[in-house]
């Protein structure tokens, strides 16, 4: 068995580095690097400047290490966002951010007279149904946002695609809009004084590339029947307050309380229409033009003809920003990732393979994968001369000796069995974890990171993954919880892996899609790579 020390370049890997750039870039003090966000251009620039010292080559035409992506933000007006209650008694006014929250897209109205529903489940196959019995026909439907008991849900489920399904349910029956009334936790989170409303607004790509569509007609503008050309009626959704929602119910806080310890128990609340009270939801939305930045960086190969092709290993430098009223600081998600590269690179320079390998810290992942999608999209280097992508994200959690990777073994065999040859040889010996590869697994995990872009594109990739936790997406991943002895022999894996590709005498093979068999845009419409 091979050696660490028989590597130059893995010597250079050590976790008292990782734990230096971490403990900085994962801080409270960087407010969840949201995209964009002043915190994330402060992240660029800190991985910019280390690249230009570090010694490093930049990829882009203008000499920088940054790829400008432009975005579109969506902001909510929180002036002219607002809910009025309207009753005998006269008329209330809540105002977004305060009473009520929602994620906005777009400019609207929503009203209607009141129906409350209960926990809203429509579930008659197990004998629950709120729904029974009610016109919600150009309703305002009021729900609880509680779970009935013995729910789970998979680690990696969010709080807003918790309801759903039963939202989905009341939206087919004509609702006008769907006002869920926050959990007990929720609600004393308000009363410790966290405003659980707050947020900052979120940037996404403006133009939406083909690599981003899953639904392909037979041309553009061709659509194959009438349903197609039928439009939604309107509809929003929005989470209330318990003190809001205690003057639309007409409850007390208390019989709200009541209402969720019910259903804990497995009682039904009964639903009741309220023709008296009705509500309009007022959403101003303004859109403007932003953008934030990759940051990408080049080793050359060492080979004459070889470096003129590509390895691509990369990870998200983002976050989440403020969720729920708190600094989600992410870092595990995606804070190893980003320090894991910066070692990476470091041990390129030191020892660098034939075929040259980019190193690409990605923007808005956690926004769809702006960064990402716009790289492949407008890509500096001959997209059917990239052998693989190797992307990471959250590689410093749970079981210590296991990695799940992701895609590895969809579109060519060689990606691998390259993992796990060096995986061997160099004694990292990592237990490989394949179930999130399925694209029809439930919790889609194979389509939610960058190495799905490159995938779309018929370029191999993985995604080196340690698993969800219960603090993702959420204020407990921080710095203390990271495992580095994990994301350290990770970042050692990725490396390992980049430089056997990177000296194999050909690209990696594609030889497992019968469909997928040359790299390139055609790909894009081959829906076993999105379905």
């Amino acid at each position: 068995m091979c050696s660490f020390s028989q590597s130059k370049g893995l010597k250079t890997i050590i976790e008292k580095e990782l734990r230096y750039h971490l403990e900085f870039l994962g801080a409270r003090e960087f407010r969840g690097r949201e995209t964009p966000s002043p915190e994330l251009e402060i992240t660029t620039l800190y991985l910019g400047n280390w690249l230009k010292s570090a010694g490093l080559k930049p990829l882009m035409g203008d000499g920088t290490f940054y790829q400008s992506v432009p975005l579109t933000v969506t902001s909510v007006f929180q002036p002219d966002t607002k809910i009025t209650l309207s009753k005998g008694s006269g008329e209330q006014i809540y105002y977004f951010g305060k009473g009520f929250s929602g994620n906005f897209s777009a400019t609207g109205s929503y009203s209607g007279n009141v129906v409350f529903a209960g926990a809203g489940i429509y579930d008659p196959e197990n004998g629950w149904d709120d729904l029974g019995g009610l016109d919600l026909s150009g309703k305002v439907v009021v729900i609880l946002d509680v779970q009935l008991p013995g729910t789970k849900y998979a680690l990696g489920s969010t709080l807003t695609t918790r309801l759903n399904s039963r939202i989905s349910e009341i939206r087919k029956r004509g609702a006008s809009a769907v006002l869920s009334i926050v959990s007990p936790e929720r609600q004393n989170r308000i009363a410790e004084g966290f405003n659980i409303f707050d947020y900052i607004p979120t940037g996404r790509l403006g133009t939406i590339y083909d690599s981003q569509r899953t639904k392909f007609g037979l041309s553009a503008g061709i659509t194959t029947g009438a349903a197609d050309n039928l439009r939604p009626l309107p509809f929003e959704r929005a989470e209330i307050s318990h003190e809001v929602a205690a003057e639309i119910i007409e409850a007390t806080g208390s019989e709200i309380a009541g209402m969720f310890e019910m259903i804990g128990r497995g009682q039904k609340v009964p639903a009741k229409e309220l023709p008296e009270i009705h509500i309009r939801l007022d959403i101003d939305v303004d859109s403007y033009s932003s953008a934030s930045r990759n940051v990408v960086a080049l080793v050359e190969g060492t080979d004459p003809s070889l470096k003129n092709e590509y390895i691509i290993i990369g990870g998200h430098h983002d976050g989440r920003g403020i969720d729920d009223g708190e600094i989600i600081s992410g870092a595990d998600d995606n804070g190893t990732a980003t320090v894991a590269l910066m070692e990476i690179a470091q041990a390129l320079i030191t020892e660098r393979p034939k075929r040259s390998v980019i190193i690409a810290w990605f923007t808005g992942e956690e926004q769809g994968m702006n960064g990402s999608h716009y790289f492949i999209n407008n890509c500096p280097i001959p997209m059917e001369k990239i052998s693989a992508c190797l992307n990471m994200d959250m590689i410093g959690r749970n079981d210590p000796d296991s990695l799940f990777l992701v895609g590895s073994d969809l579109l060519s065999t060689g990606l691998d069995a390259s993992i796990n040859k060096v995986n061997k040889k160099y004694g990292i010996n990592f237990g490989f974890d394949y179930r999130y590869s399925d694209p029809a697994h439930p919790q889609r995990v194979y389509f939610r990171s960058d190495h799905y872009p490159f995938l779309r594109f018929g370029i191999p990739g993985v995604w080196f993954f340690s698993g969800f936790t219960p603090d993702y997406h959420t204020s407990r991943d921080v710095t203390e919880f990271v495992d580095y002895i994990k994301v350290l022999k990770t970042t050692k894996l990725v490396y390992l892996t980049a430089f056997d590709i990177g000296n194999m005498k050909e690209l990696l093979k594609l030889d497992v899609n019968p469909a997928v068999t040359i790299r390139g845009i055609h790909n894009l419409s081959e829906r076993s790579l999105f379905e």
